[in-house]
């Protein structure tokens, strides 16, 4: 069997309804499960940085959150 250590670099443009913290942790369970597990996963740095004009109050759409059905 041949092991290696891979390094990966992106910035990803995501759309969610989720909250900085959450998208993360989705992401880092994402990278885990690529990884095998958590301890197959070395070291990671996951910054999401949000757009200027996001609002807590509205889906990435522009619907509000309150008012959607």
């Amino acid at each position: 069997m041949n092991r290696y250590i891979v390094e990966i670099s992106a910035l990803l443009y995501v759309e969610t309804i989720h909250d900085p913290d959450t998208l993360a942790n989705n992401l880092v369970s994402q990278l885990e499960e690529l990884a095998a597990s958590s301890q197959h996963l070395l070291d990671y740095e996951l910054t999401p940085h949000p757009l200027p004009g996001n609002d807590d109050d509205e889906l990435p759409d522009g619907r509000d959150k309150v008012n959607v059905a």
